[in-house]
């Protein structure tokens, strides 16, 4: 029976009231699939707060547990936990306040349910509202993060029978979603698909190898998306593939300047609570740490997730990206990607002896669909959404990651279709298979570019008939084309040797038994290094008039359509076509974050507001640089050279994170440009250069 209903903890978004309202009013059986920080846990809090008796929540996540229990009390909702990190006394004393009736929420780790004891005398005795599964991905033998102790939730439902169940997760295929209806008995449940699309995460992926590199580049992006060390620009979280690594990238940070601690594993109990709550309060700028952290950490201003290495999949890659931004706001996912990355992967796989044959080619399955994410060269967003199959909501392109940007700016080709693919794709992998032995990435690279390397030259690869098959390409084209063949199964990893070898498939596709499952590399690569719509913070023209504007009609057109201000437009956007002052929708395709979606759904109503202000107002004034004076020399401004000075100039400043006249005025800019210097003492050398910009005297 439903008691008189509370106002809402907070206003509810129509999906959340769907699924409460099939929970509570329906036949009681709902699938929630919402993305990370999306708010479903909502979906079970609120019911649990209107209804009779006690909500149940099995949750393996301790920190999701005590996160949600203390936002639940500051509420003036009785609500407790049992975890293993609590003592007994104190664990006993929850339960009987449980059995008293005296909260409305109990949360439970799955480890529990092995309990004949825990099940029959509190449990059974409870009068349960409704049973949540958070999490419920887990219970999937296909899923990234399977759980043996989710298997025993089957027989719990039997048991307890409750008048409502409702299951969520974050991440779940088609396939998933099955099995987890099937587990918890409950085949007919109403599924609530929130959706998977991030319109707000700028994706991209970077090939880069060795610790050293990786150090840099880490301290490159955080630099880039917090500006300088606690300044409360928000946080930034790095996903390492191992406990060494996650403490070395920490040690790294912390030596340029930054907040920083690691998170793994193998620290103490103490030790992990401690960086986490230094990490809710604020009092750290980056974690790094294996994917053990930030599962029911509920901090919205993270801006960067970056990933040290390839994770295992898609599913597992997308929980963990979608930590950063869950505030709305802009922010960034970074996925480094190597060779030695990939293969190390491959061999935690088969060291594993817990897993059995059938779990292990479905995770070397998963595997190969991340490699395949990391290499493809469409859309990042449209990718992943494909591989949840949430064709509603497809963008035809999202125009901010690093291959729409690198596409729409001409830096990365079209891609062959298979047919067009496939004489090279068989006559390449012929090559390899005509090879005496199976080798390395980087020799079987050299072989066919027809690069006589001493490994090539030790082997005399060099006289083979097909040594430098595909001399026309660059390297880093032939090693993207290999990851391709290891997504598509025609190559696979030996991981202790670290070699590549053909497959049964392989043969097939040589002999044209098997069509050909690989596309070509496009020519051209997207870089991480190339900043991506709005990454310059809008330019001049944010908080001008026709912006302000724009940022009017982005405000009513989200709250008719109910979607958050962003998904419409970013305020970069907005920014860039506030200072582009588009006419036309082809002027208005030339904008970075308009893709032809947009396009299609907005076009008409921006260029409408931009030809009424322009009618009232006049067309916006070009920008200028923050630090250009008014009354430059116009020669000097028109020239190529000054222009190239003032493009590296703006590039090593948000490189830095520094003002544009912190690296070089525009006096100086133009004495360079006067006086032509043909060396790094002769820039030195100028009156104009202060000490600040003289350490950048070698790149001038």
């Amino acid at each position: 029976m439903v008691i008189e209903t509370r106002p809402p903890m907070v206003d509810l978004y129509d999906w959340q009231r769907e699924a409460i309202d099939a929970l509570v009013d329906g036949d009681g059986r709902v699938l929630v699939v919402a993305p990370t920080g999306g708010g479903k846990s909502m979906c079970y809090q609120q019911p649990a707060v209107d209804l009779e008796g006690i909500a149940v929540v099995i949750t393996p996540l301790v920190a999701l547990m005590a996160d949600q229990v203390a936002a639940l009390t500051v509420r003036g909702v009785p609500a407790t936990y049992l975890a293993s990190n609590v003592d007994a006394t104190e664990n006993r004393r929850r339960i009987d306040m449980a059995l008293a009736g005296e909260v409305k929420l109990l949360y439970i780790a799955p480890e529990r349910l092995a309990s004949d004891w825990f099940i029959d005398d509190v449990l059974a005795r409870l009068p349960i509202s409704l049973l949540a599964i958070d999490e419920a991905h887990c219970i999937s033998q296909w899923g990234h993060d399977f759980r043996p102790d989710y298997l025993q939730l089957g027989t719990l439902i039997e048991r307890l029978r409750p008048k409502r169940l409702l299951a969520c997760t974050a991440t779940a295929t088609p396939a998933v979603r099955r099995e987890i209806v099937e587990r918890l008995h409950m085949p007919d449940a109403h599924q609530v698909l929130r959706g998977f699309a991030r319109h707000n995460l700028r994706l991209s992926v970077e090939e880069v190898s060795g610790p050293k590199a990786k150090d840099k580049r880490i301290a490159e992006e955080v630099r880039r998306a917090l500006g300088k060390p606690n300044t409360g620009a928000g946080s930034a979280l790095v996903y390492t593939g191992s406990r060494r690594y996650a403490e070395n990238v920490a040690e790294a940070l912390r030596s340029v300047g930054w907040r920083a601690d690691h998170y793994h594993a193998g620290m103490t109990g103490p030790e992990r609570t401690a960086v986490q709550e230094k990490f809710q309060a604020g009092a750290l700028d980056v974690v790094a740490a294996t994917n053990a952290f930030g599962m029911g950490i509920d901090r919205s201003d993270i801006r960067l997730v970056i990933h040290h290495a390839l994770t295992e999949s898609v599913e597992a890659y997308y929980q963990e990206v979608g930590r950063a931004g869950r505030d709305g706001q802009p922010a960034t996912g970074l996925l480094m990607i190597s060779d030695p990355d990939i293969a190390l992967r491959f061999r935690l796989m088969a060291s594993d002896g817990e897993t059995s044959p059938e779990q292990g080619l479905r995770r070397r399955d998963m595997l190969r669909s991340m490699i395949a994410y990391a290499e493809t060269s469409a859309c990042r967003h449209d990718s992943i959404l494909a591989y949840f199959e949430d064709e509603a909501e497809e963008l035809g392109g999202c125009s901010q990651c690093d291959n729409c940007v690198a596409a729409a700016e001409g830096r990365l080709g079209a891609e062959p279709d298979e047919a067009a693919s496939a004489e090279i794709a068989r006559e390449t992998l012929a090559a390899i298979r005509g090879l005496p032995f199976a080798a390395g990435a980087g020799a079987i690279s050299s072989y066919l570019i027809g690069d006589a390397t001493t490994q090539v030259r030790k082997y005399d690869w060099q006289l083979r008939p097909q040594f430098g098959l595909l001399k026309q390409h660059r390297v880093e084209w032939v090693r993207r084309l290999l990851r391709r063949f290891i997504a598509a199964g025609v190559l696979a990893v030996e991981p202790e040797r670290q070699t590549l070898h053909v497959t049964r498939r392989t043969v097939d596709v040589i002999n044209d038994v098997r069509p050909n499952p690989v596309r070509l590399p496009p020519q051209g690569r997207a870089g991480a290094r190339t900043r991506s719509a709005g990454a310059d913070g809008g330019g001049a023209a944010r908080g001008g008039p026709l912006f302000e504007r724009l940022k009017l009609w982005r405000r009513q057109r989200a709250d008719a359509d109910g979607v958050p201000a962003y998904v419409i437009c970013h305020d970069a956007t907005l920014a860039a076509i506030a200072d582009a002052c588009p006419a036309t929708k082809d002027a208005l395709m030339q904008v970075n974050g308009m893709g032809q979606a947009k396009i299609n759904r907005y076009g008409a109503q921006i260029l409408a507001e931009v030809q009424s202000h322009v009618e009232e107002h006049g067309a916006p004034s070009p920008a200028t640089d923050e630090s250009d004076s008014a009354d430059e020399d116009p020669a000097a401004a028109g020239s190529s050279l000054y222009e190239r000075l003032r493009s590296w100039r703006r590039s090593r400043a948000t490189r830095d994170g520094v003002k544009l006249w912190e690296v070089c005025s525009n006096d100086a800019l133009l004495a360079l440009l006067e006086r032509l210097p043909r060396s790094a003492d002769d820039v030195r050398a100028l009156d104009e250069l202060s000490q600040a910009p003289v350490r950048y005297a070698p790149e001038i």
